[in-house]
C-alpha cells in the first residue's frame, strides 16, 4: 500500500489493506462516500481517496482530527521541500516554559526543544497553510523512536511514554540526549513517503471529505448520505489514547481538550455492546439503501473468556433504523502476520494479542 498510509504510527490501527479490500467489493458508485466514524490515523479516508472516492473521517480526538485533515491535500515534494527552507527554527531560543522544558528534557537535547518549539509555534499560528500542515504532520511522527532519525533519544515509537519512565531508561541504558536537528529528519522522512507518486485522483477526491468530531452515535450526517462505512470501534478498555498520545497533544497545542474527552472506554462487555448497538443503529441511518458497514473487531479476553466480538455484534442483529433496516450479511476473518513493531508489546503470532482481523458486514435495505 502507498507510503502515505505510514506517515504517523497510531496503536490500534488496521492495515490499509482491509479498506481496500472491501472499497473494492463494494464500491461502485463514481461520487461515492465513505465513512469511517472511529477514524483514527486516517486508513480508510486516504484509501478512498486513493482508489478515487470521498471520504468523511470522525473522531473524537483533536489529534486523529489532525492526523486526517494534514493529508486533505498533499502538496508535491517540490513545494514541501521550498516551504520546510523557509523555516527558521534555529536561528532562536523558544518560548517554551520552564515547566514544558523539564517534561521534555529526558526526551530532547536543549537545541532540539526549542526548534520542535518554534516548529509548534509556526504551525499553531498558520492553521490553514497545508505545506506546513504536511510538515507539522511529518514531525509529529518523528517525536520519538528508537533510530537516529526520529528527534529523541532511544524510546518508544508508538506512544509516548512519561518522562520518568524516559528518565529510567536513560538511566538504564547510560544515554544522554544529543542535538538532532529537526529540519533534516523531516525532509527525509517526508521524501520516503512521497517516494511513490500519488495518482492524479487523490487531491481530487480528497477535497470531498468531510472532519467530524461527533459521538458515533450521533453523526452530522444526513440520511441515507453514505455508500460504504469502514471502521474499528475500541475493544473494551484495551488502548488509553489520552495517555499514549500526550506528546503529541502537547506538539498540537490539544493536551487540554483531551483530557476533557468523552472517548468511549469501557471495562465491561455488556456497556460495549450497548454503546455500539446504538452506533450501529446510527450508522444504518447515515447508510443509503443497499449500502453496507464494515465493523473490524477482533478476540479479547473478558472475563477470564475468549471473546468473539463480531458473533456479539451480529447477535444484535436486524435492527430497525431510520429510513430502513439492518441485516447481518457475513463475517469476513483475515488471519495476521505480526511484525516486529507488534512484537514489542509482546505479541506472537497465534498466541497472543490479538491474532484476527474479524470483521462484521451488515447491509441497509
Amino acid at each position: 500500500m502507498h507510503p502515505i498510509h505510514y506517515t504517523v504510527s497510531y496503536r490500534a490501527s488496521f492495515k490499509p489493506e482491509l479498506p481496500d479490500f472491501f472499497i473494492q467489493k463494494f464500491v461502485n458508485r463514481k461520487n461515492a462516500m465513505i465513512l469511517d466514524p472511529f477514524g483514527g490515523r486516517g486508513t480508510t479516508a486516504i484509501q478512498s481517496n486513493l482508489n478515487g472516492f470521498g471520504a468523511v473521517h470522525n473522531d473524537l480526538s483533536p489529534i486523529a482530527g489532525f492526523l486526517g485533515r494534514a493529508r486533505r491535500r498533499i502538496p508535491e515534494l517540490a513545494e514541501l521541500k521550498a516551504r520546510l527552507e523557509t523555516l527558521e527554527l534555529d536561528s532562536r531560543k523558544s518560548s517554551i516554559g520552564a515547566e514544558e522544558f523539564r517534561r521534555l528534557e529526558p526526551f530532547f537535547h536543549e537545541r532540539t526543544i526549542h526548534e520542535i518549539q518554534n516548529l509548534k509555534q509556526m504551525h499553531l499560528e498558520n492553521a490553514d497553510d497545508t505545506a506546513l500542515s504536511y510538515i507539522a504532520l511529518t514531525a509529529l511522527s518523528r517525536l520519538h523512536g528508537h533510530s537516529d532519525g526520529f528527534f529523541s533519544v532511544y524510546s518508544f515509537p508508538q506512544i509516548s511514554i512519561m518522562p520518568d519512565a524516559q528518565r529510567r531508561n536513560n538511566a538504564k541504558r547510560g544515554l544522554v540526549p544529543v542535538y538532532k536537528e529537526v529540519k533534516e529528519r523531516i525532509w527525509k522522512k517526508m521524501k520516503r513517503d512521497l517516494s511513490q507518486p500519488l495518482n492524479n485522483d487523490f487531491n481530487r477526491a480528497a477535497s470531498r471529505n468531510r472532519y467530524l468530531a461527533c459521538d458515533a452515535r450521533s453523526l452530522d450526517l444526513d440520511t441515507g448520505s453514505i455508500d460504504l462505512i469502514v471502521t474499528s470501534p475500541p475493544f473494551l478498555d484495551k488502548v488509553d489514547y489520552k495517555k499514549d498520545n500526550w506528546m503529541r497533544a502537547w506538539f498540537l497545542g490539544v493536551e487540554d481538550q483531551m483530557d476533557d474527552l468523552p472517548l468511549a472506554i469501557f471495562a465491561r462487555l455488556e456497556q460495549w455492546k450497548q454503546f455500539m448497538k446504538e452506533a450501529m443503529i446510527e450508522f444504518g441511518r447515515v447508510l443509503r439503501p443497499g449500502g453496507h458497514a464494515v465493523i473490524e473487531v477482533g478476540e479479547v479476553v473478558s472475563s477470564g473468556e475468549m471473546v468473539f466480538l463480531e458473533r456479539e455484534l451480529a447477535s444484535m442483529l436486524p435492527l430497525q433504523v431510520e429510513g430502513g433496516h439492518i441485516r447481518a450479511v457475513e463475517i469476513c476473518i483475515n488471519q495476521q502476520e505480526f511484525t516486529k513493531l507488534a512484537n514489542c508489546w509482546k505479541v506472537t503470532n497465534n498466541s497472543r494479542g490479538t491474532n484476527t482481523n474479524r470483521c462484521l458486514v451488515f447491509q441497509k435495505s
